[in-house]
């Protein structure tokens, strides 16, 4: 059997009532949310469990609750002694994976989130900028269709073939969606609040570079792929420095899971809600294994997929 890999959602994978039944079945689970509420002073577990979709879209509130998800679903896997060979996370869910790989402590993950949340959003005013997924088109394509903008629109989110996310101005945006119209080009605007992955979060880098001297990071026992150049990272200052970047660089995401293959991996697990990844894994990795970890019922698929205890 070949390697299996982690992958950890990010932002625009939550929704009302993630990861309750993992809390309710598993004390690992439930730990991670009572530590959750304790270390950020916040009812994090309520906006996870009861929460509307509205506030889990907030910034302020997302990426604490997604990060937390990713944990308490990561905590059962572990429980039931489902191990990876690499892991990688997307965007947030990059977090996720450095606690997987023991590089931070879940506490320590959770206050940086925080802080990345509220400078990522404090970085540009809502109705300033945004997110749009162009379909069908390649990357070079996408960059000269944000050319022709003449403002400031880039590549953001290199997901899988035929997907790419551009982070920009609303100005600029609106361009594009105009070119878009005309030639008959597949886009979706995101409900992102703000260009991210793009150097207008150049401010929020600025924060979480200060906040990371002051958290201790340990070597990755588990390798490790960082979203900025879709390679391992064994180093905790390399580690320090593209996560860093990570905020105003694009997401290499289809390089990570290409990388993935390269290393021997045929079994890609999910971690987390949603199931965006394992969407991108499929457009990606022609006949891999793809299994998801949301729930109770898809954890037991897994187990019994793998052979584990």
């Amino acid at each position: 059997m070949g390697k299996i890999a982690f992958l950890f959602s990010g932002q625009g994978s939550q929704y009302p009532g993630m990861m309750k039944e993992f809390k309710e079945v598993f004390e690992q689970s439930a730990e991670v949310f009572r530590t959750v509420d304790a270390v950020l002073g916040r009812n994090i577990s309520g906006l996870c469990f009861d929460g509307t979709q509205e506030e889990l879209n907030l910034t302020h509130n997302t990426q604490p609750c997604v990060l937390t998800a990713d944990v308490a679903a990561l905590s059962a896997v572990e429980a039931v002694g489902i191990k990876p060979d690499v892991v990688a996370g997307f965007s947030l869910g990059e977090y996720a994976a450095l606690v997987a790989a023991e590089v931070l402590s879940f506490e320590d993950a959770v206050r940086l989130i925080q802080i990345r949340a509220d400078a990522m959003q404090d970085a540009v005013p809502v109705g300033q900028g945004g997110m749009i997924a162009v379909l069908g088109k390649s990357a070079d394509e996408v960059d000269a269709l944000c050319e022709e903008t003449n403002g400031f629109v880039r590549g953001a989110n290199y997901n899988c073939p035929g997907q790419i996310v551009v982070s920009g101005d609303t100005p600029a945006l609106e361009r594009l969606k105009a070119i878009g119209a005309e030639r008959k080009i597949k886009m979706i605007p995101l409900s992102s609040s703000a260009p991210f992955h793009s150097e207008r979060m150049k401010p929020a880098a600025e924060v979480l570079e200060k906040e990371f001297e002051k958290i201790s990071f340990s070597k990755p026992v588990v390798p490790v792929i960082m979203n900025v150049d879709a390679s391992f990272e064994q180093n905790v200052d390399g580690i320090k420095q593209k996560l860093v970047r990570q905020a105003m660089a694009p997401v290499l995401w289809e390089k990570t899971l290409l990388k993935m293959l390269e290393f021997g991996v045929d079994t890609f697990i999910e971690i987390g809600p949603g199931k965006t990844l394992s969407g991108f894994v499929k457009k990606t990795c022609k006949g891999a294994a793809i299994y998801r970890v949301e729930s109770v019922q898809t954890l037991e698929e897994v187990k019994q997929a793998l052979g584990a205890k």
